[in-house]
């Protein structure tokens, strides 16, 4: 029977898959320490998504700033316009497809807690909002670890950007770039002033 309403009772019938009847006591039990374990799962897969991130994009950095350094001084001043190309390409094809993985792994256990939430049972939702709970509990240092880390590796780059020696920002690049282009155009245009009409 389909509830639409918060209700007690350990007779599930048919839970999520046919076939699968919860109908004692016993696998009714089982059933919500597994949805509890689950939950637990989901949270730990959030850290481990941001972990996964944070490491494709410290390989991209890397890859793209070695690709940059090779580069000729063309490819230097056009960076800015195709340095998410280049990030994408330098992604490993097996760190992404993993991570690519993952999120689909994690997505797919969220529906299934969605869903088991859905039957309405009391005790299937207090399961599973303990188990969330506890995995917060568990993984939640390490999920405000790796945000203080993000912050302060940005910071540490906003930092630079202002106080390292031979470092310029984008703007001295941009002045930098169109002083040398309109020297070069004066030069041309004096060239052409004193070259004889007959040549």
């Amino acid at each position: 029977m389909m509830h639409m309403w918060y209700w007690f009772g350990n007779n599930l019938g048919n839970f999520l898959l046919p076939g699968y009847n919860v109908v004692t006591t016993t696998s009714f039990f089982c059933t919500c320490l597994g949805l509890f374990a689950l939950a637990i799962l989901y949270e730990g897969m959030k850290v481990l998504q941001i972990k996964l991130q944070h490491s494709n994009v410290i390989l991209a950095q890397k890859q793209s700033q070695r690709t940059l350094d090779n580069s000729c001084l063309l490819s230097k001043i056009s960076s800015r316009f195709i340095g998410v190309h280049i990030s994408l390409h330098c992604i490993h094809w097996s760190a992404w497809t993993f991570q690519v993985f993952h999120w689909a792994l994690r997505t797919s256990l969220g529906y299934i807690l969605m869903l088991a939430v859905m039957t309405y049972n009391v005790y299937i939702s207090i399961a599973i909002v303990l188990g969330g709970c506890f995995g917060y509990w568990i993984f939640g240092p390490k999920l405000v670890e790796y945000n203080v880390k993000q912050y302060y590796e940005k910071q540490r780059l906003l930092d630079c950007d202002k106080e390292c020696p031979g470092h310029t920002t984008n703007h001295e690049r941009h002045d930098s770039t169109v002083s040398i282009v309109a020297e070069e155009l004066v030069t041309e245009a004096t060239v052409e002033v004193h070259m004889p009409k007959d040549a």
